[in-house]
């Protein structure tokens, strides 16, 4: 059973950990149901989404910091969250996963497809968009030419309402947006129809081609949290030193010149000074004890270096993702040594692939159970879905030698599609086997070609065609 821990105001709608939303089984939603949503949904943006889009487009809070009379106001920005999402969404999702079928046809039929929809870049920016926010989601639709398609839609775009089983399966999907006279609008898919509706105005249902609501949501942990939503604090702490310590810089420049004790007149009793110089004069002290120099405040360069190293370790400790400029990883050349360096980092993404493919394999049952899905593979192969493979490849730095030669080891006790899926760059192993196969035999045929008086059979079709043109 699910925890509820929120009970939206409006409607029958509800909310459990990770501000997932659910709904009674088999209902649908009314206009007062929808509304209930939309209002927890511009709560979430502004809480979450619109804070944590700020944070990764380096427009961060200290840069709405009121202005302070005499003092430096020096506000820079560190971008770690940025950095933090693009490094890590380059390890998981630089490489696109290798989705396969076992039949050959089906498996060229479905290649064919990934590539017209191009979704080794939806995928990426679904990476991103989840390192980001913590979710996203991925809507299937028709084409103007009645052909499947899929798009990749953020958090603060659309959302996913379950039904309040024990399974949670998607009971609606809902995309909205506002027009350019603010008037809300948007869809809600559900499984078999979908509804449009118009600020708090519902239409009639629309029966369509999807048997099953045709979106899912992806996510890394259950929790719904970003790569950097647990140290926000140490990233504002960040900025705060920084900024604190290019003011002390500031200070330094502009110090203030101390005179006292000397006589700055002129013969006609004037001052020659310009106030703007940051000059304090006082011509009264006694002489004897006069004094020029500059006024000081105690130097902290020392602890404010140590608070920034420390800062800077906490986030990338405490974010998973290991510091690539950090000296360790530069004197060491170890394979097993970077691994372990790693080994946090490798452990979220291992715990992100199983979320990301429990989520594709429920987007191709959509997929292929549609009313169309013999677009994508042979209809009477429907359930092909269950035999699809998914395998990613984490994008770092490898020795291609090293991986050829583990290929070829491992060829031994494992198939050659297995073995050869060990290799970079190798994306779609059963057509790499396909071609070397075509090349092997094209090997052949030129090699019994090139003996003379060779007999017709051993030959083959080439030296037929041949024969037939010359008589023709």
């Amino acid at each position: 059973m699910v925890t509820i821990i929120s009970r939206i105001t409006t409607g029958r709608g509800q909310v459990v950990k990770g501000d997932v939303f659910i709904f009674p089984k088999g209902e649908k939603l009314t206009a007062e149901d929808l509304q209930g949503f939309l209002a927890y949904q511009r709560l979430l943006y502004d809480k979450r989404y619109k804070p944590n889009y700020n944070l990764y487009t380096s427009n961060h809070p200290i840069l709405q910091d009121s202005e302070k009379a005499w003092s430096e106001n020096n506000k820079l920005v560190v971008p770690m969250p940025r950095l933090l999402v693009d490094e890590y969404a380059g390890y998981f999702g630089g490489n696109a996963p290798t989705i396969q079928l076992e039949d050959e046809t089906d498996n060229d039929s479905l290649q064919a497809w990934l590539n017209n929809v191009e979704f080794a870049d939806e995928h990426s920016e679904i990476v991103k968009t989840v390192s980001i926010y913590g979710r996203s989601y991925l809507l299937a639709y028709q084409s103007e030419g009645a052909k499947p398609e899929v798009a990749h839609v953020e958090p603060d775009e659309g959302f996913m309402i379950y039904d309040d089983t024990v399974k949670c399966e998607p009971l609606a999907f809902v995309r909205y947006s506002w027009d350019e006279n603010g008037i809300l609008e948007g869809t809600i898919y559900y499984a078999n129809e979908y509804v449009t509706f118009t600020d708090d105005t519902l239409e009639e249902s629309i029966s369509y081609t999807w048997h099953d609501v045709p979106a899912v949501e992806f996510y890394s942990n259950e929790e719904r949290q970003g790569i950097f939503d647990g140290v926000k604090t140490l990233i504002e702490a960040l900025d705060n030193v920084m900024s604190r310590k290019a003011n002390q810089v500031d200070y330094f420049d502009n110090a203030y010149m101390l005179v006292l004790g000397l006589n700055l007149e002129d013969e006609d009793g004037n001052i020659q000074i310009d106030r703007n110089q940051r000059l304090i004069y006082s011509p009264d002290t006694d002489a004897t004890s006069a004094k020029v120099g500059f006024i000081e405040k105690p130097d902290a360069d020392g602890m404010q270096e140590n608070l920034i190293n420390r800062l800077v370790d906490l986030i990338y400790y405490t974010s998973m993702i290991p510091n690539l400029q950090d000296s360790a990883f530069s004197g060491n050349s170890s394979g097993v040594a970077l691994q372990f360096k790693l080994l946090p980092m490798q452990n979220m993404a291992a715990f992100q692939e199983r979320k990301f493919i429990k989520s594709l394999r429920r987007m191709f049952k959509v997929l292929f159970e549609s009313a169309d899905g013999g677009q994508i593979v042979r209809a009477i192969k429907k359930e092909s879905w269950l035999d699809l493979r998914f395998t990613y490849t984490r994008n770092m730095p490898q020795n291609l030698a090293d991986a050829v030669s583990t290929a070829v080891q491992a060829s031994s006790l494992l198939s050659q599609q297995t073995a050869l899926a060990m290799i970079p760059g190798v994306d779609d192993p059963q057509a790499e086997i396909k071609r070397k196969q075509e090349e092997q035999n094209e090997t052949v045929k030129n090699a019994f070609n090139s003996i003379p008086n060779t007999p017709d059979y051993l030959v083959g079709d080439s030296h037929d065609d041949t024969e037939e043109s010359e008589e023709q």
